[in-house]
């Protein structure tokens, strides 16, 4: 697919908007660290109810842990599998950004934070409209085959030329994590 100013534009704002949103996450995650060689307070009672909690807690460190990379599988179509990692790469504040490419030839796109916790996970397809019925459209994936997808009414379309749901033109969704389009966009 020919990149176009806009798309550039589009992907470069996309791009910004989920630095700035890392940004602010990781200063959410910021523990206070406690200065060496000082006795602590006092305690009150609910310090050593807040105490006992974490004590219990700490026997059992599996009931906290935070979600993970590990799952191959998590977030995709039934069926889909990952053909091979295209960028695994460190970005700002300890984040990392992981690029694969799935069976299905979409990608999905998972950001995890210093501590391995997915902060943003979805998959992306682009392809060309091969029949369009309405809200329901074939698309002939990008390097792959055809796929039917039904798109809600509460997605707004991307749709800077007025192109429409036609046959011929270029289209990209993105899917969440349970499946669910959450954006559409047509390009000539």
């Amino acid at each position: 697919m020919i990149f176009k100013k806009r798309t550039i534009q589009r992907r470069f704002h996309a791009t910004l908007l989920l630095t700035c949103l890392l940004i602010l996450l990781s200063g959410c995650t910021k523990t206070p660290t406690e200065t060496q060689g000082t006795t602590p307070p006092a305690e009150t009672p609910s310090q050593t109810e807040s105490n006992t909690t974490n004590n219990v807690e700490q026997a059992n460190p599996q009931a906290n842990q935070p979600e993970s990379t590990t799952s191959d599988a998590e977030g995709l179509p039934s069926g889909v599998t990952v053909k091979k990692v295209i960028k695994d790469e460190a970005i700002k504040n300890n984040y990392r950004k992981k690029v694969e490419l799935l069976t299905d030839d979409g990608k999905r796109i998972t950001i995890t934070d210093a501590s391995d916790k997915i902060v943003l996970r979805n998959l992306e397809y682009e392809g060309i409209i091969t029949e369009a019925t309405g809200n329901q459209v074939t698309v002939q994936v990008k390097n792959g085959g055809q796929q039917t997808l039904t798109i809600p009414s509460q997605v707004v379309i991307e749709d800077e030329d007025n192109l429409g749901l036609n046959k011929g033109v270029e289209i990209e969704w993105t899917l969440n994590t349970d499946g669910q389009i959450e954006s559409v966009e047509l390009e000539d």
